[in-house]
């Protein structure tokens, strides 16, 4: 991946990152790689190896052998983020531990690099909206927060109509799933 595929906006965030550790903590080398690498890679590119599912890159669930390579990629792929090799905790990944010894300079500079960025830019849409996935997760979010939400109405009659058509789907949802059992 090159630093340019990555959306100018999360660019400019890394480069915040950067700045803002860096006044802290002038003296510490790799504190701003590190810093950039925990973002990138714990916060975002991790999470979506290990749940594919959930942020919409595989249609179902990987299957185990797939799931345990993936959480192998991901281990792998921290490390070298985190520019430390394998050791006594994981003697099994210490084979690794030449590939991320030999790409540590790269990860730096490939940090270095998502980091320039001063501006945040426009932001650019990548792909179609999927607006049936994100109203399903909205009436997911909902139901999950149904008590909370009836409670605000009372307070705040501004979100009636979204309270209502939760509970109702909620119903219908109910309804469906006694129907086919």
């Amino acid at each position: 991946m090159s630093p340019e595929a990555c959306p100018k906006s999360v660019r400019f965030i890394c480069g915040c990152l950067q700045r803002a550790v860096v006044s802290k903590w002038p003296g510490e080398r790799l504190v701003r790689t590190r810093v950039v690498s925990g973002f990138i890679f714990l916060r975002l590119l991790c999470p979506a190896l290990l749940n594919p599912r959930q942020f919409g890159l595989v249609g179902e669930q990987p299957s185990p052998a797939a799931t345990r390579s993936l959480v192998m990629v991901a281990k792998c792929l921290q490390n070298l983020a985190n520019l430390v090799e394998f050791g006594g905790k994981e003697p099994y990944m210490e084979v690794v531990n030449p590939f991320i010894l030999k790409n540590k300079e790269r990860m730096v500079v490939f940090l270095d690099q998502l980091s320039s960025v001063t501006e945040a830019g426009e932001p650019r849409i990548t792909s179609k909206p999927d607006t049936a996935r994100e109203l399903a997760t909205l009436h997911h979010i909902c139901v999950a927060h149904l008590l909370e939400l009836q409670a605000v109405v009372k307070i705040n009659n501004n979100i009636k109509t979204l309270v209502t058509v939760t509970d109702m789907l909620s119903k219908h949802k109910q309804k469906y799933l006694e129907m086919i059992r």
